[in-house]
């Protein structure tokens, strides 16, 4: 767990340092390259935050001389009665990870243990929260969800895009503005509203491209990351930075082989449905 722990540290410290920069840089580099360069970057910074490449380096052997401890302080006493508050053992030029702390005359845990149950603990919150917020937010959508059968735009698209998988079509009024959910089973939400094909033909373009890209599996790994480093306050902007890189380079994407009158008319139709 020491272990675990140490390396999350490092990983997190590295990750930290690269957000930093990439940060500071943004301005120079949304100008100079392109969408998905920054999209990719985001991602390569997220992949370095969760493996830990450095450990495949091989070290070069250095000789070991073992250190014996010189000063040794230890409290010494009448043994305890009961009702009395346990009492402390240190050692002096011993390394903090390796101290202990007496949390009762039978039972000392050390340091490093004591971050790491923390650390744990705060993953897990972290995960629950997001996990059931998603899970209540679907299930919200659903119930007051209509299933579309059959969209021939949709097909249109599929065939354009080149996938073959089945996507299922929902229309619900609890929903602003389209959105792709759904990794396994993915679904397209709609808004209750009339929406004209030329307009469908580019809403259904953009989530489809989200979903050839696999794009919800980046966002996922997003909120891994972000639960992995809770502790860590770049880590929430570096997983604001993965979903806005995200969409731009989707827009881009979708976009780049349109004349001019389709780019305006898909920007049109993702500004009016965002509204």
């Amino acid at each position: 767990m020491a272990e675990l722990l140490k390396t999350v540290f490092t990983l997190s410290l590295l990750g930290f340092g690269i957000t930093a920069l990439l940060l500071l840089l943004k301005p120079i580099t949304a100008k100079k390259f392109p969408a998905r360069w920054q999209y990719y970057v985001w991602i390569a910074v997220m992949l370095s935050m969760i493996l830990p490449v450095y450990k495949l380096i091989p070290a070069r052997e250095v000789q070991k001389i073992p250190l014996l401890p010189q000063n040794e302080v230890v409290q010494q006493g009448a043994p305890q009665e009961l009702g009395e508050a346990p009492r402390m053992v240190v050692i002096e030029d011993t390394p903090i990870q390796e101290r202990e702390i007496s949390i009762t005359p039978s039972y000392r845990i050390g340091l490093t243990d004591l971050l790491s149950y923390l650390w744990l603990f705060g993953m897990c919150i972290y995960l629950i929260i997001v996990i059931s917020s998603y899970i209540l937010y679907i299930s919200r959508k659903r119930m007051s969800a209509v299933t579309i059968t059959e969209n021939a735009v949709l097909c249109e698209v599929k065939r354009e895009l080149g996938i073959k998988r089945h996507i299922k079509i929902r229309m619900s009024q609890d929903i602003q503005s389209p959105m792709l959910v759904g990794v396994l089973f993915p679904v397209v939400y709609l808004p209750c509203r009339e929406i004209p094909d030329e307009n469908m033909r580019m809403v259904f373009l953009h989530e489809l491209t989200h979903y050839k890209r696999k794009d919800l599996l980046i966002k996922w790994l997003s909120l891994f990351v972000n639960a992995v480093h809770w502790f860590n306050p770049l880590a929430y902007l570096l997983c604001s930075n993965v979903s806005e890189a995200c969409e731009v380079s989707c827009d881009m994407e979708v976009t780049k082989k349109m004349t001019d009158e389709e780019q305006k008319l898909y920007m049109k139709t993702i500004l009016d449905l965002a509204q």
